[in-house]
């Protein structure tokens, strides 16, 4: 049995019916011909189309300038290559040859081509005429009789050619007649009849036929669903998933404890296939953190997960390479390798030399080019890595990523090029990644009936015929790219090239035919936001729209919200109410175990907890007590923040202890070290996306660094240390840590610290100063300097020195409410009551609606809470509050 729909698998999917038959096999067009190539002993292995396309890339540029593809050819090889390919391919299943001696200029220049193509990997026209002239008696010995599913004047001129041939040796050739399947006497019968005669339908709908739509698709599914679930024993069904994807509907079966129909579309973007990309990605100038970050995070990657871990840490830390930070990941993983080998120095330096060459490879020029040898390199790589991980996990998405690397590989090859610009190299793997995996946790179940992804591929007469996904296919027939003189020569040497024609009449008749099959009911179901626009649906639909207005049922799904049973094509569906509950109050107070205080004994606080606290007792306990912290994956800064960590690398080397440089020494020292160190700290900002940041940061830093050497000299301070971290007990029960951007010292030895800071607006940090809630700034002056230091907010962006005016620092001077002393024992003093209250049994979250009822009295320092941006609003429901 042979169906040009049958290649994904029929429906039946086995002639003999019940009792099966052996020697038998349901084929499509790639099936017949690996059976013939075996027959006849010429089984090869199958040439990707991404290494068909890069040798006729190569045929083309070959056959020499003044072709009439030429001009496409320098503006879009690739592109090019593709669509005449695809011609080529065309012409050859018709019977075409190179030597064939057409005055028309387009063949002969493909004839040209064709000549040019020495190695061109066969597909599958080059397979059909290579069985055509090596096919005879004795290959096709064994082949009896070949069944049509479709009329032979809808196969295409390949199929349709092998076929004749086949005839002529010997095998019984049948075309498979299709009768209506259902009782006359039914709507589905009536239809059925009628599509095959069109005489006017006559009679009343029964439940046999219906036309059902869903603008919910979940909706549908479960109610589609619950109807597969009354079906009579013994009863057998066909579900047509249109377009291959039954992912949604499987979710609606096992609701109703159906087994799953295991189709999903088939998608470039599962998992493993990305690695070949990212390893690609990462090995391109200017160096892109965000492709590394990426490959990091695989959880089954090349990169080990612990390296992988560490990795990814000093690259969310500081986004380059070559810094201090990745310097220490990469000695700390040479450490680990060393143990994990158990001191063999040899097995860890090849570790660690196969996670370099992921991780650490040289960068080449997108514009002049990858070295072949790296490129291949890569290739390899990645197949190697796949091919291991597959040996011991057995997934299936290993192994496609093996074979896509392979693939990628071949072509690189074929084309034949010392060094392959980048845009090419993407061209390539994303041809590669075209047709996509399907998903490996989409597994068919055991059932009573059969699901196709085409309608053609339903064959056999069944029960039931339940259509899901009734759209329009996406897969129109593309129109001849030949004219009318073109298709004449051709004619006169006995090739008819495929018609678009041709393609529309099969494809009819296969929708049909799966109407044809339903001996009982015939459900099409159309889920979705478009699922009432006629315009949307199959056309199939607007084929069969006169019968189904007086032979069929149009249910609208929806009703089944608001129904206590449904009736869907013939069959009840009771459906029972969900009981409702509220969703969970607000809660203002929350209890704390028993052993609270021991477990803040053992914590150490900061200006950053310290903030917390003053806004919500509740996420200070759960973030710096209990050490809660939300999931997340690791992730490069935003622009901001890249430059805000770029300033501070560039202070920490310009401000060195002593007194502070000039002014335009400052600025000179930035311009001369920026470069530097955005490839270590900020290198997505060499990105073309990044542009205007990065000519930004040119223009500010330089500006700002030289700002804060004015402001320096200003106040006569010299530097005592920046990036100075320190750990201490502010008072007996509370130690305290952090890191300090600048440490100063003025002329009397009093100590003055400067916070860095780069934020779009100074509003935040001037209100701070201006409520006396400075906490950041009243922390650092208090354990570092005691009672008589000083401190500021530097604002890089603005260039601008924000300082309580009490301070007597020159910048910008703002009145404020307290003192950095008085702030600093406000904070105390809350962080005593809510202490007090937590170890008492009791936290607060601050922002629900009655939580001032629990606060202690006459908190001394209070901060505005933002409940909008905390990672715990779904623990206290603040939001339903």
């Amino acid at each position: 049995m042979v169906g040009l729909s049958l290649d994904a698998g029929g429906a039946p999917d086995g002639c003999g019916g019940a009792a099966g038959a052996l020697g038998a096999p349901v084929v499509g067009p790639l099936g017949l011909v690996d059976s013939l190539e075996t027959f006849c002993g010429l089984s090869t292995p199958v040439a990707s189309a991404v290494t068909r396309i890069a040798a006729w890339q190569r045929a083309l540029e070959a056959a020499g300038p003044g072709r009439f593809w030429s001009r496409s050819l320098e503006a879009d090889a690739w592109a090019t290559a593709r669509v005449l390919l695809r011609w080529r391919d065309g012409l050859v299943e018709a019977g075409w040859a190179a030597e064939h001696d057409l005055d028309a200029p387009r063949l002969a220049d493909l004839a040209a081509a064709e000549r040019a193509a020495e190695g061109l990997p066969p597909g599958l026209p080059d397979r059909m005429a290579r069985l055509l002239d090596e096919l005879d008696r004795h290959c096709v010995a064994r082949l009896g009789r070949l069944r049509l599913v479709d009329r032979r004047a809808h196969l295409p001129p390949g199929l349709r050619r092998l076929v004749d041939r086949l005839e002529a040796l010997g095998v019984a050739v049948e075309e498979t007649a299709f009768a209506p399947a259902a009782p006359a006497e039914t709507a589905l019968g009536r239809l059925q009849r009628w599509l095959g005669d069109g005489e006017t339908p006559a009679g009343a709908p029964d439940g046999s036929v219906t036309l059902a739509a869903c603008a919910s698709a979940p909706l549908a599914a479960e109610l589609v669903g619950q109807w597969v679930e009354t079906a009579p024993a013994g009863a057998t069904a066909t579900l047509v998933a249109e377009g291959g994807d039954s992912r949604l509907l499987d979710h609606g079966l096992a609701a109703a404890g159906q087994p799953r129909a295991g189709r999903s579309l088939r998608s470039p973007r599962r998992g493993t296939l990305q690695v070949l990309q990212l390893g690609f990605a990462v090995a391109w100038a200017p160096f892109d953190p965000h492709a590394l970050m990426q490959l990091l995070a695989f959880p089954d990657g090349p990169i080990g997960l612990r390296a992988a871990r560490r990795l990814a840490g000093a690259l969310e830390e500081a986004p380059g390479r070559g810094g201090r930070e990745w310097a220490e990941a990469w000695a700390e993983i040479e450490a680990d390798a060393l143990a994990d080998a158990e001191g063999d120095a040899a097995r860890a330096a090849r570790r660690l030399e196969r996670w370099r060459a992921w991780a650490d490879p040289d960068c080449a020029d997108p514009i002049a080019g990858m070295p072949i040898a790296q490129a291949l390199a890569i290739c390899d790589r990645g197949a190697s890595w796949a091919v291991a991980r597959y040996a011991t996990t057995h997934d299936p998405l290993f192994l496609a990523t093996a074979r896509l690397a392979d693939d990628v590989r071949r072509a690189l090859v074929a084309l034949g090029r010392a060094h392959y610009p980048r845009t090419l190299i993407e061209r390539i793997v994303d041809e590669a990644l075209d047709t996509g995996e399907p998903d490996p946790a989409a597994v068919a179940e055991a059932a009573p009936w059969r699901c196709v992804a085409h309608p053609g591929a339903v064959w056999g007469p069944v029960d039931t015929v339940v259509w899901w996904n009734f759209f329009a296919p996406g897969d129109a027939a593309a129109a001849s790219p030949w004219t009318k003189a073109e298709r004449e020569a051709l004619a006169a040497v006995g090739i008819v090239p495929d018609t678009p024609a041709r393609a529309a009449a099969a494809a009819a008749a296969a929708w049909e035919r799966a109407v044809l099959c339903a001996r009982e009911r015939l459900l099409l179901v159309a889920p979705g936001l478009e699922a009432h626009d006629e315009d949307a649906l199959h056309p199939l639909a607007h084929r069969i729209a006169p019968a189904l207005k007086v032979l069929g049922t149009r249910a609208r799904l929806e009703e089944a919200l608001a129904a206590p049973a449904t009736n869907l094509c013939g069959r009840e569906i009771v459906r029972m109410p969900a009981p409702a509950s509220a969703p969970p109050a607000g809660r203002a107070l929350w209890p704390t175990p028993a052993d609270f205080a021991a477990r803040l004994a053992g914590r150490k606080q900061s200006a950053t907890s310290f903030e917390t606290l003053a806004a919500c007792p509740l996420a200070w306990a759960l973030r710096h007590v209990a050490g809660l912290y939300p999931g997340r994956a690791r992730a490069i800064g935003d622009e901001e923040r890249l430059i805000g960590n770029l300033a501070h690398a560039l202070s920490v080397e310009i401000f060195r202890p002593g007194p502070p440089p000039a002014p335009d020494a400052a600025a000179a020292a930035t311009r001369s070290r920026l470069d530097a160190l955005i490839d270590v700290f900020a290198a997505p900002l060499r990105h073309p996306a990044a542009a205007i940041d990065l000519a930004f940061a040119r223009r500010r830093l330089p500006e700002a660094m030289a700002t804060l050497a004015t402001l320096l000299a200003d106040n006569d301070l010299s530097v005592v240390a920046t990036e100075e971290r320190f750990e201490t007990e502010a008072e007996p029960g509370l130690p305290v840590h952090g890191a300090i951007d600048l440490v100063a010292q003025d002329a009397r030895g009093g100590i003055v610290i400067i916070d860095l800071k780069w934020t779009r607006s100074p509003k935040r940090r001037r209100e701070e100063i201006a409520d006396g809630r400075a906490i950041q700034l009243a922390t650092y002056a208090a354990v570092r300097g005691g009672v008589g230091a000083r401190a500021g907010y530097f604002l890089l962006r603005q260039r601008l020195f924000a300082t309580p005016a009490r301070e007597g620092l020159t910048g910008f001077g703002i009145e404020a409410s307290r003192t950095l002393p008085e702030t600093w024992a406000a904070m105390r003093e809350t962080y005593r009551l809510w202490r007090d209250a937590a170890e008492g049994g009791r936290l607060v979250a601050r922002g629900v609606e009655g939580c001032e009822d629990h606060e202690p009295p006459d908190l001394p320092l209070v901060r505005e809470v933002a409940c909008e941006y905390c990672d715990y609003q779904g623990l206290c429901r603040v939001r339903s509050a």
